[in-house]
């Protein structure tokens, strides 16, 4: 208890981790969603507020409790489907990407060649390395 930093388990956390039986992995992404689109709506991006205060068991209820891992890996292709999905490339000035692990070489490259700013963040979770 107290003290700075240490490897403990944060008793809130897991309260929150067992709301409705589920993983830690499902609270992890509730909480990077959750301050993405705070982050967007502090940039003056338009999010319902709806979504700023969806409860992690409303979150789990929509996008359930076990991820995809291998759907968010960040190769070459994934950005090519990406830039293809932007209708009105020429009207956008900014994207912002936000992902769990690296992205490899061959993608970071195809998002070099978009007409426009590309912002990447990174969440990071315990145990997992941050990139810049």
């Amino acid at each position: 208890m107290g003290g700075s930093g240490g490897g403990g388990e944060c008793i809130t956390r897991s309260s929150h981790v067992m709301e409705g039986g589920g993983s830690l992995e499902s609270y992890r992404y509730f909480l990077s969603r959750r301050t993405v689109l705070q982050m967007l709506n502090d940039r003056g991006y338009a999010v319902p507020n709806s979504e700023l205060t969806r409860s992690l068991t409303e979150f789990r209820f929509t996008f359930g409790d076990k991820c995809d891992l291998e759907s968010l890996q960040i190769r070459t292709q994934a950005i090519r489907g990406l830039y293809g999905q932007i209708l009105n490339k020429e009207a956008l000035h900014g994207l912002i990407l936000i992902l769990q692990s690296n992205m490899n070489t061959f993608a970071r490259k195809e998002v070099l060649k978009f007409p426009f700013k590309v912002e990447i963040f990174y969440v990071g979770y315990p145990g997992t390395p941050m990139a810049m």
